[in-house]
């Protein structure tokens, strides 16, 4: 019971940490401002880490330095689920499976962004994070208009972005990461 508690507890802490470290670094990526609610709330849970990150990495390389913390995290709930349920990755496959980590979670970031902003413009079109949303998910959504045909002001294109989102965690990641551990163990 202790052993299933203790990993309860960091798979979760560590998904939650990791998830804001991701969105904070997707954030950053995008040039997003910070001055709102969701910003602020991003920069207390994560400064504690990214400002001594980014005193090391230097400045121009903090959101390479935010990636490495997510890769990280995400390698230490490998080694520590590893090392409390008995099996037995190298030192390789458990940086693997950091990497899918990280492609999986850009991905869900991503998704539920998608899935914030089409129930926001529905309920409260205005909302002080309705910007940041947008900067986060149009790289991804822009493609994808411009490829759909017009359909008179109703936009499918967050329809496709969660499918093909749902099929790269499904489907795609799932696959190369099994193939790639069986070459690798």
């Amino acid at each position: 019971m202790t052993t299933q508690l203790t990993l309860f507890l960091v798979n979760n802490l560590v998904s939650l940490f990791t998830t804001a470290l991701m969105l904070r670094f997707m954030l950053q990526w995008v040039r997003a401002p910070f001055g709102n609610p969701l910003g602020h709330l991003l920069r207390t849970l994560t400064d504690w880490l990214v400002r001594p990150l980014v005193k090391i990495a230097g400045s121009s390389r903090s959101d390479a330095a935010i990636l490495l913390a997510v890769w990280v995290l995400l390698v230490l709930k490998v080694w520590v689920n590893d090392a409390l349920t008995i099996p037995v990755y190298t030192p390789f496959a458990m940086a693997a499976i950091g990497i899918f980590g990280l492609l999986k979670l850009w991905v869900q970031v991503l998704w539920v962004a998608i899935i914030a902003m089409a129930i926001l413009s529905w309920i409260a079109p205005r909302n002080d994070v309705m910007p940041m949303l947008h900067m986060l998910c149009d790289p991804l959504l822009a493609p994808i208009r411009r490829i759909l045909p017009a359909t008179g002001g109703l936009d499918l294109s967050p329809l496709v972005a969660l499918l093909l989102g749902q099929a790269l965690l499904t489907i795609v990641l799932p696959t190369l990461e099994h193939n790639l551990l069986r070459t690798l163990l």
